[in-house]
């Protein structure tokens, strides 16, 4: 379960500079994932399947614009990934999968605080973990997901494609036999890689978002139960097109 606090004060322009438009917005996203990671094997790894349902509450204004707009929290666009492919090696993690985002939350073009996006994407998912000494206790890591989206219906855009990377280098450390830690930094970055299909509301079709983010994150194990729980904060930098703001994700994983 994800569960993600962002605050964004700053909308920056094409050149990466604070736009000057006065925005407040605050988005809370929960994000209930169930994995199953199965015994059989393909490419040498194991296949899993899982799907992702996000409960979203957005409050947003932009005064200069006559914005100002509010959600309940709803369910979200939904994420069905039906192939997962993990491989587990002695110093190091990989993955890959492929997906499909369903519009299944409410969206309004006239609505800013939509917790949907009114359209159907692809996603490919694509990173790993390398340990870099023998006992597993440093690690760096790097995912990255690419999106390719669809028409939007009610605006007739197709939103350009996206590429993000994630990852961090951390450090973990048996604190006793039940308790293993990890404090480490974390860092992000965005950006859209190809054009909108047309002009949309204010924005020009060639103007592709671009944006970093850098924090800190601590990672606790409880052995005994399987129960693991992360905190990350981000502070993001470099922001181009979009918003730039900060976020707390607070993760907490149940194996069975």
């Amino acid at each position: 379960m994800y569960n993600t606090w962002y605050n964004a004060d700053t909308i920056n322009d094409n050149q990466g500079d604070d736009s000057g438009l006065d925005v407040n917005l605050d988005v809370f996203s929960q994000v209930h994932r169930i994995v199953h990671v199965t015994e059989k094997k393909l490419f040498g790894a194991n296949w899993a399947y899982n799907v992702l349902v996000p409960m979203v509450k957005t409050d947003i204004s932009i005064a200069p614009i006559g914005v100002d707009d509010s959600s309940s929290f709803s369910v979200g666009d939904l994420i069905l990934e039906p192939l997962a492919l993990f491989w587990y090696r002695e110093n190091y993690e990989a993955a890959l999968g492929l997906a499909v985002i369903a519009p299944t939350g409410d969206y309004d073009s006239t609505d800013a605080a939509s917790p949907g996006k009114g359209y159907w994407s692809g996603m490919m998912t694509l990173g790993g973990t390398y340990y870099l000494d023998s006992d597993k206790s440093w690690s760096v890591s790097a995912l990255t997901r690419t999106i390719i989206n669809g028409e939007q219906d009610e605006t007739d855009v197709r939103p350009g494609s996206e590429f993000t990377i994630e990852g961090g280098i951390g450090k973990q450390f048996m604190l006793d036999h039940t308790w293993l830690v990890r404090p480490g930094i974390s860092y992000c970055a965005t950006w859209q890689i190809s054009d909108d299909s047309q002009d949309g509301h204010g924005t020009r079709a060639d103007e592709r978002k671009e944006g970093y983010g850098i924090g800190g994150e601590l990672n606790v194990l409880y052995l005994p139960w399987l129960l693991q729980g992360n905190i990350r904060y981000t502070n993001e930098f470099g922001a181009k097109n979009m918003t730039e703001g900060s976020s707390v994700t607070f993760t907490l994983t149940k194996s069975f």
